[in-house]
């Protein structure tokens, strides 16, 4: 065999292997970001939960409302539609 042969055979090896790195950080990159999104996902959610109970939701009655206020001006209501089952 030919120096050629070796070097564009070593090339071919050396191209192979970048394209299966960059593959590699892409699948991994991926991977991560539906991990966060997922995780802030949760977060959310286990914010919900705490303000369902610091404020005892459950036992609000259908058709009665709640309004909460916040520093800053901000008021929320909460409303449980009369057709909800628990």
């Amino acid at each position: 065999m030919s120096i050629a042969t070796y070097l564009n055979t070593g090339l071919a090896i050396l191209g192979w292997a970048y394209i299966m790195v960059k593959t590699g950080q892409w699948i991994t990159k991926n991977a991560l970001r539906q991990w966060d999104k997922r995780r802030k996902e949760s977060r959310r959610q286990k914010a919900v939960n705490e303000f369902y109970d610091a404020f005892e939701l459950n036992s609000l009655e259908p058709g009665s409302t709640v309004r909460l206020a916040t520093k800053g001006d901000l008021t929320i209501m909460m409303f449980r539609s009369e057709g909800a089952d628990k």
